[in-house]
């Protein structure tokens, strides 16, 4: 009879190249089981080597990534950094990306926050392969729904002895933390259940006590050779101890969870922060124990503050939602991310998705952090900007003019009158856009409805016009004279900035003008604000329609306030 540290032990024995057969040693039977048992003998006696449990399995050698994150909120530049180069090394090896959920721990999950996590992959233009939209034949793909997968797999540690339950209470835990903290040491537990007996375990489950499964670690550091940083090793037996696998609640923890996934997933090369470093030990020693063979790992560098400092999700500007409300294009804040992290032959300034997989490459990683520099980030934006609205496809031009109308339309919509419409043509728009770029006004689409650029879109209020008079004893007069000349002007052909510039100067020697004065009333008549863009550009761009009603409105607001 052979027996391992008391328990069963099965050997595997191949009969013949198309027959696979199972010896099973027990105190007082031998039996001969097919492979179309062999699902039993491994529920019964926790053996788990022999072959993938799904359905399908990913074929030898095809590249199989994910990204994995949390509904926890919204995804940050980190998450969105670690999505973008799975997807990258996914397509320059041909291979397939997956977006996996990891919500096993449910106190921190977010109603709605898968969702939004799949919006924000589309809209970077990171369309998962698999996934919990996607579907494919590995799933489910929400971790979640896969409770059975895991409590299965911990009874097959459980069984080899690689893990075991812990009774610990909370309490006790707590306590052990607070002295690990006055002594100025890392929390780590003793190992109390570790070796407990046969029959206490038996005793603890009949009384049906509450427990978690932990791993048994091993002394010896598990190196492995990273990707990005070369060789790697971490010695987590001696700061950690060993680390729960399964939560009294029945959830699993994220570092078990993910083992298991990316296993049964048939992941092959595992992407992501530098963060998890040193929880890359526990998780091959999890293979390990599984009788599984680890993925290739690779980690990448750190994302810092300009200064240096660790980003934070609290700060507003690292989140996706941030730049997508501020107007950034997808791919300025791809390019933007890739500037930081390196592992590109060239400058991705600029490049699209699809350029960016022809010349990426894993072993060009930078393993420093990377710093932001939000500088970049708005150069490559303004420099798509330019790009659409000088382009020569007329179908890239009308995607940015419905970018900047959408926005105008959430701000200034409720504003609009009748006879506005030409201010949404695409024509007008682009107009604007080029104009505005002209002298680096604008950067993002949210630039062109910030307050100073109202006028823009919508006349200046009646309250904002209140100051006319003021301003000059001859306001009324003065902009009827400006009226009447700008209409003899005639056609919009002569309504260009050079042109106008000259007329004006001219209309203010006829006038005997003093050219500030003058400047300011007839601005604050267009614009509703004293300062800003030059007058000729500023009729220029507003165009003669919307100046000759501008000046109307803004004669009857003097005519209405002298008489009250």
């Amino acid at each position: 009879m052979s027996k391992v540290g008391g328990k069963e032990k099965d050997v595997k024995v191949a009969l013949s190249s198309s027959l696979a057969l199972w010896l099973s040693f027990t105190k007082s039977e031998l039996r001969w089981v097919n492979l179309t048992d062999c699902g039993k003998v491994r529920r019964r006696y926790g053996f788990n080597t022999v072959y993938r449990e799904s359905s399908t399995s990913a074929a030898e050698g095809d590249v199989r990534v994910r990204f994995a994150p949390s509904p926890t909120g919204f995804l940050h530049l980190g998450g969105l950094r670690t999505a973008l180069y799975n997807y990258l090394f996914a397509r320059a090896n041909r291979g397939t990306f997956i977006l996996r959920i990891e919500d096993t721990d449910q106190n921190r999950a977010v109603s709605g926050a898968i969702e939004k996590l799949e919006e924000t992959l589309q809209w970077a233009q990171l369309k998962p392969d698999e996934g919990p939209s996607a579907g494919g034949k590995f799933g489910p793909y929400i971790q979640s729904q896969r409770l059975h997968i895991y409590q299965e797999h911990v009874q097959t540690l459980l069984s080899s002895g690689a893990a075991y339950r812990c009774y610990c209470s909370e309490r006790r835990l707590e306590l052990m933390r607070k002295d690990a903290a006055r002594r100025g040491e890392p929390s780590r537990y003793d190992g109390k259940c570790r070796n407990l007996s046969e029959e206490t375990v038996k005793n603890n489950t009949d009384q049906r006590l509450p427990f978690t499964v932990r791993l048994k670690l091993k002394p010896t550091p598990e190196p492995w050779d990273d990707l990005i940083k070369g060789e790697s090793s971490h010695d987590i037996f001696g700061i950690e101890g060993d680390p729960i696998l399964l939560k009294s609640d029945g959830y699993p923890t994220y570092h078990f969870a993910n083992v298991v996934d990316d296993h049964l997933m048939g992941i092959t090369h595992v992407l992501r922060g530098s963060e998890w470093l040193s929880s890359t030990p526990k998780h091959i020693l999890l293979y390990k124990a599984l009788g599984w063979s680890p993925p290739a790992f690779g980690h990448l560098p750190l994302i810092v503050n300009p200064d240096g400092t660790k980003l934070s999700k609290r700060q507003g500007d690292v989140n996706i939602e941030h730049y997508q409300t501020k107007g950034y294009f997808p791919q300025a804040v791809i390019n933007y991310i890739t500037s930081i992290g390196g592992g590109f032959h060239h400058d991705t300034l600029g490049k699209t998705l699809e350029e960016m997989v022809q010349s990426f490459d894993v072993k060009l990683i930078r393993t420093n952090p990377g710093r932001l520099d939000p500088t970049w980030l708005t150069e490559a934006n303004r420099k798509i900007l330019k790009e659409q609205a000088w382009s020569k496809d007329r179908g890239q031009q009308s995607m940015l003019a419905s970018r900047v109308r959408e926005m105008v339309n959430a701000q200034f919509g409720h504003r609009f009158e009748a006879g506005q419409e030409q201010i949404l043509s695409d024509d007008y728009i682009l107009a604007i856009v080029r104009w505005s770029l002209q002298d680096d006004r604008t950067s993002v689409t949210s630039d062109f409805i910030k307050p100073e650029l109202d006028y823009l879109w919508v006349p200046p209020s009646r309250s904002s016009l209140s100051g006319l008079a003021s301003l000059d004893k001859r306001a009324e007069s003065v902009l009827k004279d400006l009226l009447t000349w700008l209409e003899t002007l005639g056609a919009e052909s002569n309504f260009e900035t050079d042109l106008l510039l000259e007329e004006l100067r001219r209309f203010i020697k006829d006038h005997n003008l003093e050219t500030k004065k003058f400047f300011q009333l007839a601005r604050l008549a267009l614009t509703g604000s004293k300062q800003g863009a030059p007058l000729a550009e500023t009729i220029s761009i507003i165009g003669r329609e919307n100046v000759l009603v501008r000046l109307k409105a803004a004669i009857d607001v003097i005519k209405v306030n002298s008489s009250s």
